[in-house]
């Protein structure tokens, strides 16, 4: 009898035993669309999370589409509305505000369109939002993780905390993003009996006009200790910004997030002590996965990605090697 039964047969009759719930093969795999909805831009960071859900796109033979809007809200719901309107047959969400995609993920599940978010999730996980599951970083970990390794430098270092001031730059003051990681850098100031902080509104997600906003907050601010980049533009922009004003390496103790080429030369030049490498490969990849093995058969994971602090030499280089055809 098993002979005659299809790799599918058995996969259903497998996962009803153990009971869980299988949707019904309505297409191929080479009819499925996906759609990823972001707040993204045409930046380093975001090319390679492109380049995960195109291999995984490639791998399973189905189809997929970006949405970057450059860090523009509205547009970013206009585009999920769009994708609602279509009837794609799964989205891939930055869920990057706690309020404004609450609807917009109800209308898409009620019409039959899974969502999963992707790089962002609600702060208050499914008890905020109703998507179905998320792929990325513990933020806050992330954030936390990070502080204390630089929060730790300063100390080798001599240096009075109780005096330190803590600069976080964000490209979006407000995303999500930069909220939560921002709370975890401040949970490691209290540790370390650091009082003195405050956000830099980096001015979005062009790479110029953030580099230019980071130098003129050090002209005006030599006061900084420590200075953390809260996204990934900030991050690979820090060291051209010091350079700029003439900071030796390790002069202001320097850290952030997501492994671009300005943060890798940053790390090996000394000028930044720590980054955070999310993988966001990854978010690309298995936000493909996931939608198609749901999709299909009804599995839905929680990916937990990256959060893995970068620096030493060796990680450096471990990095450089396996992302020397992600990172642009």
């Amino acid at each position: 009898m098993f002979k005659k039964l299809s790799v599918f047969s058995l996969l259903l009759v497998l996962v009803l035993v153990m009971g869980t719930v299988v949707f019904a093969q309505e297409k191929e795999a080479g009819e499925l669309y996906f759609r990823f909805v972001t707040h993204g831009g045409d930046d380093p960071f975001w090319a390679v999370v492109v380049k995960g859900a195109q291999d995984a796109a490639k791998l399973l033979n189905c189809k997929v589409d970006f949405d970057l809007v450059g860090g523009d809200l509205a547009l970013q719901q206009k585009r999920m509305q769009e994708a609602i309107a279509m009837n794609v047959d799964g989205i891939a969400l930055v869920i990057n505000d706690d309020t404004v995609w609450d609807k917009l993920v109800v209308d898409a599940l009620a019409k039959g369109i899974p969502v999963v978010a992707i790089d962002n999730d609600d702060t208050e996980g499914d008890r905020g939002n109703s998507r179905l599951t998320y792929i990325g970083q513990d933020e806050f970990k992330a954030g936390y993780d990070l502080a204390m390794r630089l929060f730790e430098e300063g100390k080798k270092k001599g240096l009075d905390l109780s005096q330190a001031h803590v600069a976080m730059s964000v490209e979006v003051p407000g995303a999500m993003y930069g909220v939560v990681r921002s709370d975890g850098v401040k949970k490691a100031m209290e540790e370390f009996g650091i009082t003195s902080s405050e956000i830099i509104d980096a001015g979005g997600l062009e790479m110029t006009t953030v580099e230019q906003r980071l130098t003129s907050y050090l002209i005006s601010h030599p006061e900084a200790t420590f200075i953390i980049g809260l996204g990934g533009i900030v991050t690979d922009r820090l060291t051209d910004a010091l350079k700029a004003v003439g900071r030796q390496a390790g002069e202001v103790i320097a850290g952030g997030f997501d492994m671009t080429p300005g943060t890798l030369v940053g790390l090996k030049e000394g000028y930044m002590t720590a980054a955070i490498d999310s993988q966001q490969y990854l978010a690309g990849f298995y936000g493909v996965l996931v939608l198609y093995h749901y999709k299909l058969y009804g599995f839905l994971p929680t990916v937990k990605t990256g959060g893995f602090l970068i620096d030493s030499p060796e990680k450096i280089e471990q990095i450089e090697v396996l992302s020397k055809d992600y990172i642009r």
